[in-house]
């Protein structure tokens, strides 16, 4: 009995979203067709088409079909012919009932024949035409190229082909993800506006025609990688440009394909419109509002495309209140998603601006993104590993617009090109703070600038890594201490090795990691940067830590290689702490005691870590851990973990990078009411002075 109840539910949600056919019916018939003043109306006369009447002035019939060059038209009491040359067809309240019916096929073929709303497409994956043709030539050939590994797909017969069974299993979800999104209908579609072979449609007829039928829309429940929330988003975006050029090219002569495709666009706009299959707070609901206002903009004559455009519209304003702050900070927890989602989001922009398509006012403040992009950047072109950022070199022609940004330009192009920044230290929301040691020019070459990063704020668990207030720290053309990237979106036990506070470089209870709970939103930010004529400052806090505990840095930066990290965490119970920074490969360790470390790689650059006197005995120790620089990259390196114990305890961390082999060679500690101040020498003989408030 409970089995046969909880089918009549699901059989009552389902019939809600997709309601019989017959529900569906339109006040009014689907297509009209406006008939010019002059006009001649046709009647059969036995077997012949006869002119009959000519109209004096401009008339509107209610479609019935076409036949050959002709409308066959009615005005509710006689039915004409009319020369299609003499008519234009108008659509309304067009329903899933409509492209269900082969009593509309005719008609719905000329209408999608027709169409030129959307006529400037959006590219979700932009190939050049070389890539284009190479991968289009090879999936005709039963060899699909899928971006992600393995990266190939035997299709012996794409008609026959079983998505659900015969895609291998493979611990890449990306892999499986991306062959549910079309990407092969993308590389045809670009392969087609390259030298128009029109085998590249036909087959790409033929995928959609594969797929659609193995895949019926009202069992997307059933469909994890089918109907994933956010590969509908990118197949849609791949559908309409398929069509794009597909409604004028010889291939297009199949009424019943103009059904299907116009059936398959209502339909995913229905599922994109769904509350429970939509994704707040997350990019992926992003994708899905564009897609979603893609539709119901191309295809205004969709029933409920208004409702459609609206709906998106506001709820493309309150993803973006949420996950874009004021200055321009995508708050993903993670730098490669400031990248992905700008040129996203800009490419959007000048979609809808060649369409003149509308859109939610927030998208004006998406221009802001390449100025917060500049800060991140490291002087290798790379982006800090926090959160799911692998370790990429990005170039400006990757940048939608970058010329409008002249300092994201100077940033990438490694000072060759735009102007030069001036801004070396600051905050970027409440998500991130920045040192850069210089910018090039006089003051040093351009890629040896010390750059370091901290990081914090949970808003979500989107990309969320357990790595609040830890820092990434760069210079003399090398890592020093490196987060441990994103590995891959897998099912291996690399991935779940990257997300816990372990892998991090900050302090964690021992054998613990963060509280990453909805309770906790909110609760970890950058809350300060300064600047004076000795020392750069920034400071953050986390209360992720764990429970009724709370975890305070502040960085002291000497703007020459030092760097001061106080560490304060407190706590309602006695606990074992570890604070670990983790540095990039090739540092090997030379010496070390009970509270130093030292590190030189094969060029003579070198980190010293030193642990000064404060609070309970700081156990050092130097173990091994591991760096995913890209994808599926697992790298041993070295880390540095120190242990203290106490109900709350306190770190002052000493860390000198050297582009020759530098040591700290003394200091002294002074602690006043309010500061620590930190005098030190360097074996060069160079001494100065940091101070950090307590």
């Amino acid at each position: 009995m409970r089995r046969h109840l909880c089918a009549v539910v699901i059989a009552l949600l389902v019939g809600s979203l997709f309601p019989p056919l017959g529900a569906e019916a339109a006040a009014s018939a689907p297509y009209q067709l406006n008939v010019r003043a002059g006009a001649t109306l046709y009647q059969f006369v036995g077997k012949t088409l006869t002119p009959k009447s000519t109209l004096r002035g401009a008339k509107t019939f209610q479609a019935i079909t076409t036949s050959g060059s002709y409308y066959r038209v009615t005005d509710g009491k006689t039915t004409w012919y009319v020369r299609k040359q003499d008519g234009t067809l108008q659509a309304s309240h067009l329903s899933r009932a409509t492209f269900s019916s082969d009593a509309y096929a005719r008609l719905t073929h000329e209408y999608m024949r027709t169409l030129t709303r959307g006529a400037s497409p959006y590219t979700y994956d932009v190939l050049s035409p070389t890539n284009a043709v190479t991968r289009a030539d090879a999936a005709l050939r039963g060899n699909w190229y899928i971006p992600s590994p393995p990266y190939t797909l035997r299709v012996p017969n794409v008609d026959t082909y079983r998505f659900d069974t015969s895609i291998p299993k493979v611990d890449s979800n990306s892999f499986v993800f991306q062959i549910h999104y079309f990407t092969t209908l993308n590389q045809l579609t670009q392969a087609y506006t390259v030298n128009g072979r029109d085998e590249y449609l036909r087959y790409g007829k033929r995928i959609v025609q594969s797929w659609t039928k193995q895949y019926p829309v009202e069992d997307y429940k059933r469909h994890t990688w089918p109907y994933h929330d956010h590969g509908t988003a990118i197949r849609t975006f791949h559908l309409l440009n398929f069509w794009n050029v597909y409604r004028t090219s010889r291939v297009n002569d199949d009424p019943a394909f103009s059904q299907l495709f116009a059936k398959t666009l209502y339909e995913h706009a229905t599922l994109l419109a769904t509350p429970s299959f939509y994704k707040s707070k997350n990019n992926h609901g992003i994708f899905q509002d564009m897609a979603l206002t893609a539709i119901s903009e191309t295809h205004r004559s969709f029933d409920r495309s208004a409702g459609w455009r609206t709906l998106a519209t506001n709820r493309l304003t309150a993803q973006l209140n949420h996950s874009l702050s004021a200055d321009g900070v995508h708050l993903e927890h993670s730098p490669f998603y400031q990248i992905y989602m700008y040129d996203t989001l800009s490419r959007f922009n000048d979609w809808a601006a060649a369409n003149r398509f509308g859109l939610s006012s927030r998208m004006l403040n998406v221009k802001d993104m390449p100025n917060a992009l500049t800060y991140m950047l490291k002087p290798n072109g790379t982006l800090p590993m926090f959160g799911d950022t692998p370790s990429l070199v990005h170039h400006p022609e990757a940048i939608p617009h970058v010329d409008r940004s002249p300092h994201l330009l100077y940033a990438m192009s490694g000072g060759t090109r735009g102007t030069a920044p001036t801004t070396r230290v600051g905050r970027l929301s409440d998500q991130y703070a920045f040192f850069r040691q210089h910018w090039g020019g006089r003051a040093g070459a351009f890629e040896d600038a010390v750059h370091v990063m901290m990081t914090a704020g949970y808003h979500s668990n989107v990309h969320k890594h357990a790595d609040d207030l830890s820092i990434d720290v760069s210079g003399y053309g090398r890592d020093f201490i490196v987060e441990t990237g994103r590995y891959g979106y897998t099912s291996r036990p690399e991935r779940q090795a990257v997300l816990p506070a372990a892998a991090h470089n900050t302090v964690h209870v021992s054998g613990k990691s963060f509280n990453l709970t909805s309770s906790n939103l909110g609760r970890s930010r950058i809350t300060s940067v300064g600047a004076s004529s000795t020392q750069w400052t920034a400071a953050g806090t986390s209360q992720l830590i764990g429970s009724g505990m709370a975890h305070t840095r502040r960085l002291a930066y000497d703007r020459d290689g030092t760097i001061l990290v106080y560490d304060r965490v407190t706590s309602p119970v006695t606990a074992s702490f570890v604070q670990r920074f983790h540095l990039g490969v090739g540092l090997n360790r030379t010496e070390s005691g009970s509270r130093y470390a030292y590190f030189k790689d094969a060029a003579g650059r070198s980190l010293h870590v030193l642990q000064l006197e404060v609070d309970a005995t700081p156990k050092l120790a130097i173990g091994s851990s591991y760096v995913s620089y890209r994808d599926y990259d697992w790298q041993r390196r070295n880390q540095v973990a120190t242990t203290k114990r106490g109900k709350g305890v306190t770190y002052l961390t000493l860390l000198h990078l050297g582009e020759r082999p530098t040591k700290i060679r003394s200091y002294t500690l002074e602690t006043t009411a309010r500061h620590y101040i930190v005098r030190y020498t360097l074996s060069d003989g160079t001494a100065r002075t940091l101070s950090m408030l307590r």
